[in-house]
């Protein structure tokens, strides 16, 4: 009795701490650079408090019943961003489009964890400010620094490679040492990725703490809150269009992550909570790493560049006379962060190179590491303005355009009548109609939206006299991604002509659903039922039946059978007695199943032993079929995997489709 309570105590703690590990990896999403650093910058260009609440506002309307859709599709499926869409296949391009996001929001990140590891090893080899970074000035008060930090920053690491080509051979050094061995965290995919997370993001938590108690100006926040001149931006395209982009780069809806750890991290989660909890986190960390940033840095106009975080360290840290060990700190939360963003943002494309390499994946990831330090080096070389270009014309197109398209695939081709029942399967409770409403106008607000900011793009750059080359690129490649992927899809369907092969890539795959085979099982039974099922018993379904399925079936799979050596008569035919009776992971109280036979055994066959008979030679190891009529009685000759209890068609004529 007293062992079996330590059990229980046991698996009582572990469940417990996977659960505290599950919700640390949550909260490392809203501390990523996209929250940490892009959007105090953006909130710097368009003013701090509108720039919040519209954020704020968008969080709420889009990307929460987004989060949930992505969390929901990816734990019910089990797949990759890509596998996702074999409930539409016709729309497959979109998860290639999220891998390429993904890679190339790494790609210029990666920038910035370069610089900010650089600055604190010159800092720390040092003196501060840097040698390289002074240009003193005879004062009445003494000599004085008249470098500023944009300065310091352009004639240092960012400086161009004619000028100054040591700091671009330390910056390269740098580069490829983060691509190559950040990317060991993720060795073991999901597990190191969870270890990874648990131990970085409270270490970032610390710091942020540390960094608002030692060195936060309460006048500085103190007139940004009264201060209502920024609100006439409100008017403008730019800041709704900004605030959009930023809530969907700050839950991570368009690189995928939410697909992949819907069915890694998240599959034993409840996705509504989980979406919630996504939702409110970037939301307190947005605010608070806004106020964090104004609060260091001195009063007067902030730099608004791609590298405005960095430089308000520096500069501050230079104006305020602080000792070297400050911005030594704050450049390592940039530093922790921006791993953590790559983590979050690799993590997608490794688990599809997973899924398609095998255990070869980790030969692809390095051949991926050494493109992304070429296209790294390649940006720092022609300059910081092409991370910007990156940053604000290519990756908004792609983040709205896979997030519009995402929405109409799940929602009118594959059905809200399918997407509420699935959800409904995996929750175990019924979706309110709130969420479908909010889904069919997600697509409407996003094309409204961008179509404004694009008209006012085009006419202004039109009135300057520029040129938007990148934006044409943008387009001209998702139109190439998406017929090319349209196109495979159309030829891999099994059809006669191009037209119902057409129609059937807008069907569901018949690999689409759960992995798990009592998992797709009672997942098709209850399809079926509710298609079948008239208004009042829709969405009739034994949630409790089917978690003690899944239970069980885990349990069966970690089980060792024991075989008996001494008393094997006929090798080929010694099998479970679970074969012949019914499926004990089924209840026996519920009549739905009372005529159901065994679905899935294993048999229990010596591996060692070899056929002997010449009739046994040809038969196949992987199937069994039932002798005789329906109902009748199992005569199998198998020794490998499972079997099927199902009559043998060729007496019968009946049919089945799974």
């Amino acid at each position: 009795m007293d062992l079996w309570i330590a059990i229980e105590i046991k698996k009582t703690v572990r469940r417990v701490l996977d659960v505290i590990k599950t919700q640390i990896c949550t909260i490392a999403l809203s501390f990523t650079l996209f929250n940490t650093i892009r959007l105090p910058r953006e909130a710097f260009k368009y003013g701090d408090i509108p720039y919040l609440v519209i954020y704020s506002f968008w969080l709420l309307a889009v990307a929460l019943p987004t989060t949930l859709l992505q969390l929901a599709m990816g734990q019910l499926s089990q797949q990759d961003p890509i596998g996702v869409w074999r409930a539409v296949p016709i729309l497959r391009g979109v998860g290639h489009l999220k891998i390429l996001t993904s890679f190339l929001c790494c790609v210029y990140s990666m920038v910035y964890v370069a610089l900010s590891a650089a600055y604190m090893i010159w800092i720390g080899k040092g003196s501060f400010p840097l040698k390289d970074c002074t240009k003193l000035h005879i004062t009445p008060n003494g000599y004085e620094n008249k470098m500023n930090a944009s300065e310091c920053f352009n004639s240092t690491f960012l400086a161009p490679f004619t000028e100054q080509p040591q700091y671009l051979g330390v910056m390269a050094i740098l580069i490829f040492v983060l691509w190559f061995f950040v990317p060991i965290m993720l060795f073991r995919l999901r597990k190191t990725l969870k270890m990874s997370l648990v131990i970085l993001t409270p270490l970032v938590i610390i710091i942020a703490i540390v960094l608002s108690a030692f060195l936060s100006d309460s006048h500085v926040l103190t007139s940004m809150l009264e201060s209502c001149e920024h609100w006439m931006p409100l008017s403008q395209p730019y800041i709704w269009h900004s605030t959009l982009v930023q809530a969907l780069l700050s839950t991570h809806i368009v690189s995928g992550y939410l697909v992949s750890a819907g069915g890694t991290i998240y599959r034993q989660s409840d996705v509504r909570w989980i979406s919630t909890f996504v939702t409110i986190t970037n939301l307190l960390s947005g605010w608070l790493s806004v106020f964090m940033w104004q609060s260091i840095g001195s009063e007067g106009n902030k730099d608004s560049s791609f590298i405005a975080i960095l430089v308000l360290i520096y500069q501050s840290s230079v104006s305020e006379k602080r000792s070297k060990e400050w911005p030594l700190l704050a450049f390592g939360f940039v530093l922790i962060s921006g791993i953590i963003t790559v983590l979050t943002l690799l993590f997608p494309i490794y688990d599809k190179l997973h899924r398609v390499a095998g255990d070869h994946w980790r030969i692809f990831a390095c051949a991926s590491s050494a493109l992304g330090t070429a296209l790294t080096v390649s940006i720092l070389a022609q300059g910081i303005d092409v991370a910007a270009m990156l940053d604000e014309l290519v990756v908004p197109v792609l983040a709205v355009f896979t997030t519009v398209v995402e929405i109409v695939g799940f929602v009118f081709i594959y059905g809200w009548y399918y997407l509420t029942v699935d959800i409904h399967f995996i929750t175990g409770s019924r979706l309110p109609s709130f969420w479908l409403v909010t889904w069919w106008t997600i697509p409407v607000l996003l094309m409204g939206v961008t179509g404004w900011w694009l008209r006012s793009l085009l006419r202004s750059a039109w009135g300057e006299g520029q040129t938007l080359w990148p934006l044409g690129i943008v387009f001209m490649g998702i139109l190439v991604v998406m017929v090319v992927m349209a196109a495979v899809a159309v030829a891999k369907e099994e059809q006669f002509n191009l037209l119902t092969k057409m129609a059937s890539a807008f069907r569901p795959s018949r690999l689409w659903g759960p992995e798990e085979p009592m998992a797709r099982y009672v997942w098709m039974s209850q399809r079926f039922l509710n298609e079948n099922a008239n208004s009042e018993h829709e969405f009739h379904t034994d949630t409790k039946m089917y978690n003690h399925i899944i239970t069980k079936y885990h349990e069966k799979g970690n089980e060792i059978y024991n075989e008996d050596w001494l008393h094997a008569a006929d090798t080929y035919q010694s099998q479970s007695p679970k074969a012949f009776i019914k499926s004990d992971l089924i209840r026996h109280e519920d009549t739905l199943y009372n005529d159901v036979g065994a679905i899935y055994t294993i048999p229990t066959v010596s591996t060692s032993k070899r056929r002997n008979t010449g009739e046994e030679q040809y038969r196949s190891p992987n199937m069994c079929i039932a002798k005789g009529e329906l109902g009748g009685s199992i005569n199998c000759n198998c020794n490998r995997h499972f079997q099927l209890n199902v009559p043998d068609l060729r007496n019968n004529e009946v049919s089945t489709s799974l």
